[in-house]
């Protein structure tokens, strides 16, 4: 049967060369119109340095995000998100199924082979003897090929359209990781801000606390007066409900953290007491930038996708050649029928579509539209990434100017602050004046804390607009 196989293969090549010859002199003119189209590109008038100035040259050539920064304990939040965050292990899982689809469409490249079997029972047998009607048991087992030649490379263009798309979602799987990694990080950054907001907060009360104890005690001596008493009261009740304030914020905070790293949101992973070092990021030129983020990869495979799409549905319009063959063995007895005379039958043809209400033809023109819709998203993905890299760029310029504006801020509202309270136990001043005092100097560094905050956060976006990820490190 196997050997049959072979011979019946050999026969089919055979008609497979004759049906093509024939169609190769009707059709080829056809080859013409469906030319391989360039690849998709970046667009070429990418700007060659970005509007924010940078001395590219002296920052080093390549970094991972986690190089950027340097604190062992984030290193092992980003690794355990990145193991157990149900987001991220739910794309993979989706990346995983796209690849074991991929045998889809390759398998219409190649022949189909089926067996079967049958088992029948009819009376339309007749007794040679009596010539009467006799029930009569069939056994048939057949063997079929067919096979939907690819003349024109209409199912090489939608395999190498789904490879594309899969390899679409691959990049978009690595994007999603470099953000995750990113939000653990910022998140880390978010409620050790906050936490040290708290601190100055826990510390305003503390002193505002203080002060309301004097002036009782001065106001119990006589010396005092009743404004000053419940001015200080009414500044350390406003002081503690921003500190209930802060103190909430801080456990959403963590709650958010945890369920990036995929624990129950409890509000009780351990915070940091110090803000992390984040360096500032390697810079390239904007083309180079560009082709090291995941997103523009995913971009450009989605468009090799749809133009893939479109070339296969154009050639959809052509002749379809198609071969077949079958072998049958028949017998009455089960036990026989590996005895019995093979059949065998090929046939051969060439289809060519001619009405089906224009849904070829609005098939290719729906696809073309595609894959002019999926440029028209690649340029928008483009200027988009630009757009991050010169806004984080010129965000980190702008924190840096706060940053030291602010701490000049804090050095000198401390030094007010000192003053009024001096004043006032001289009592050369009202007790106002050293609680305004004290509430600008605590306000300013609360303000310096967020601003450096941000300044750290901006630079994992700006790593991340720069297409500076995990790459190897986990």
């Amino acid at each position: 049967m196997i050997c049959f196989c072979f011979k019946m293969m050999r026969r089919i090549r055979t008609i497979f060369i004759v049906y093509f010859c024939a169609a190769s002199l009707i059709l080829v003119p056809g080859c013409a119109l469906f030319q391989k189209r360039p690849d998709v590109q970046l667009p070429d008038n990418l700007p060659t340095s970005w509007a924010v100035d940078v001395a590219i040259e002296d920052l080093p050539i390549a970094a991972s995000l986690l190089d950027l920064v340097d604190d062992d304990h984030l290193r092992k939040l980003v690794k355990e998100a990145l193991e157990n965050n149900p987001n991220l292990n739910a794309t993979a899982l989706r990346l995983k199924a796209a690849g074991y689809f991929l045998s889809g469409p390759r398998s219409r490249l190649l022949p189909k082979v089926n067996a079967g079997f049958a088992k029948g029972r009819n009376n339309q047998g007749v007794d040679a003897q009596t010539g009467d009607r006799k029930t009569e048991n069939s056994h048939r087992l057949s063997l079929g090929v067919s096979w939907e030649i690819d003349i024109w490379g209409r199912f090489a263009d939608e395999y190498a359209a789904s490879q594309n798309a899969v390899l679409a979602q691959e990049y978009e799987y690595l994007h999603a990781r470099d953000a995750l990694a990113a939000r653990a990080i910022q998140a880390w950054i978010e409620q050790v801000a906050i936490h040290r907001s708290m601190r100055i907060e826990e510390e305003r009360v503390a002193i505002l606390q203080r002060i309301e104890q004097f002036l009782i005690e001065r106001y119990a001596g006589g010396i005092g007066n009743w404004n000053e008493l419940a001015a200080a009261k009414s500044r350390t009740e406003i002081a503690r409900a921003d500190l209930s304030q802060r103190r909430a914020a801080w456990h959403r905070s963590i709650r958010g953290l945890e369920v990036l790293l995929g624990r129950y949101p409890r509000a009780e992973l351990l915070a940091g007491e110090d803000l992390p070092a984040v360096n500032w990021p390697p810079v390239a030129v904007p083309a180079t930038a560009l082709l090291n983020r995941p997103d523009i990869r995913a971009a450009l495979a989605r468009a090799e996708a749809a133009k893939d799409s479109a070339l296969a549905a154009q050639k959809a319009l052509l002749p379809e050649l198609r071969l077949s063959g079958q072998l049958l063995k028949s017998s009455t007895r089960l036990g026989s029928i590996g005895g019995t005379t093979t059949y065998w039958e090929i046939l051969g043809g060439v289809f060519q579509p001619l009405f089906e209400g224009g849904r070829i033809i609005d098939e290719s023109r729906g696809r073309r539209s595609e894959a002019e819709a999926a440029l028209m998203e690649l340029h928008h993905v483009v200027l988009q990434a630009l757009k991050e890299v010169e806004n984080a760029l010129d965000q980190d310029r702008e924190l840096a100017e706060q940053v030291q504006a602010l701490e000049v801020g804090a050095k000198e509202s401390k030094r007010s602050s000192l003053y009024f309270n001096e004043r006032y136990l001289e009592g050369l001043d009202s007790i106002q004046s050293p609680l305004i005092a004290k509430e600008q100097e605590m306000a300013v560094r609360i303000r310096l804390n967020q601003v450096s905050a941000a300044r750290l956060s901006n630079r994992i976006d700006l790593s991340l607009a720069l297409g500076i990820g995990l790459g190897n490190d986990i």
